[in-house]
């Protein structure tokens, strides 16, 4: 069995166990992190049943988007500047990094022009990290009414990270707050449109799902450790 193979039957373990400890028991899908891993990591990963995979970067994402022939959902989870929301909306099913208010009508501007309706995650900055981007939690009315503005961007839900802390069990709070912000939004939103809580990477996703999380971003527990370029 390839490296890959186990990693990925071990983390879909994982995902499970953590789904039944949760009080919520909600599909969780999961995002195969592929930057600065090859194309024929993601191949691989793809051919064993992974259909979403997220990048950081669009210049990457642009290299592997032309590559790829095989049928994948791909998502941008990295922090978006301005000048590269054209290439983000061109090939990002969804973009899960609106994260300030001019990048949500950028992302509008752009869907306009190629007559294209961009799914869209709110990314909030729940710890206040200043490291870290992000919406504010005091922002989110402002948020939204931004987006329900926008005829050409569709919020379907909230993108958050917690801080990296030793003990993983410190990332609860901010999980949870993420969690009722989500349940707070769906009543904003037209019915089911809210329907992704998109938080947990590999050091935390088992917490983030026991927490209602119902996508998972990771790459290392899968791929291994990252060769940076």
């Amino acid at each position: 069995m390839s490296e890959i193979k186990e990693r990925l039957a071990h983390v879909m373990e994982r995902i499970e166990a953590a789904r039944e400890k949760s009080p919520y028991h909600q599909q969780v899908t999961l995002v195969a992190v592929t930057k600065f891993h090859p194309i024929k990591d993601m191949e691989e990963a793809i051919s064993l049943g992974v259909t979403h995979v997220g990048e950081n970067r669009v210049q990457e994402m642009e290299e592997k988007y032309q590559e790829l022939s095989l049928p994948v959902t791909w998502h941008l989870q990295g922090h978006l500047q301005k000048n590269k929301v054209k290439k983000a909306v061109a090939m990002a099913d969804l973009i899960q990094s609106a994260d300030s208010l001019s990048i949500l009508r950028e992302i509008d501007k752009r869907a306009a022009e190629i007559d294209k309706v961009q799914d869209v995650l709110l990314e909030f900055n729940i710890s206040g990290e200043e490291s870290k981007t992000g919406l504010s939690p005091d922002d989110m009315k402002m948020a939204i009414d931004e987006a329900r503005s926008l005829s050409h961007v569709r919020v379907l839900g909230l993108m958050c990270m917690a801080p990296n802390y030793e003990d993983v069990e410190m990332t609860r709070p901010v999980f949870r707050k993420a969690h009722e912000m989500w349940e707070d939004m769906k009543k904003q939103f037209p019915e089911g449109q809210i329907s992704i809580l998109s938080m947990g990477m590999t050091h935390d996703f088992e917490q983030a799902i026991e927490e209602g999380a119902t996508m998972v971003r990771i790459g290392t527990a899968i791929f291994g450790s990252r060769v940076y370029h």
